[in-house]
């Protein structure tokens, strides 16, 4: 019996469930850890999971702005508590660094390490292919992009304040 099957036959026992929003609440769940499941899986050669190299990648894109642990979080939708594992293991693997801020002493910059750099060099390709290679089975990927961000606009504006992230840090385009 499929995934979806097991759902279905365990949603027919609550009357009045809202069948098919919770199966598409559950199956975009899934989605998502088989996606992170096998970018895991494309990274372990390089020692390095999807949120270590999400860190990485948006490091990266910070250039000359800086990047603080808080801005992190809010990216990878991560707890600061989660945010500084992750920073603490890519900075073991001398990776990034933290950097006290000029402007504010209490605040931390990061920034990539040569390493790092080189690292995500090498790790691009092999996420981009698990990208295309996951979406490619997408008949109409335009059409799912717009219904995700319509969701995803819908949930920010539906939910209570705390512990949610609006406001995303302005990167460089």
């Amino acid at each position: 019996m499929s995934y979806e099957d097991e759902l279905r036959r365990s949603l027919e026992r609550h009357a009045g469930a809202p069948v098919p929003q919770i199966l598409a609440t559950r199956l975009l769940m899934r989605a998502a850890a088989l996606l992170r499941a096998r970018m895991d899986a494309a990274l372990a050669r390089e020692g390095i999971d999807m949120r270590g190299y999400l860190a990485l990648v948006s490091i990266s894109l910070c250039n000359d702005e800086a990047l603080r642990p808080s801005d992190l979080s809010v990216l990878l939708d991560a707890t600061r508590t989660q945010v500084t594992r992750i920073l603490d293991a890519l900075a073991r693997q001398k990776l990034v660094m933290r950097a006290p801020s000029r402007e504010d002493r209490r605040t931390l910059n990061l920034t990539l390490t040569a390493a790092g750099q080189r690292k995500l060099a090498r790790c691009l390709p092999k996420a981009h292919a698990v990208y295309q290679q996951v979406w490619s089975g997408v008949a109409h990927f335009t059409p799912v992009m717009r219904d995700l961000r319509a969701l995803n606009t819908q949930l920010l504006m539906q939910a209570p304040s705390e512990g949610i992230h609006q406001a995303v840090p302005k990167l460089p385009a």
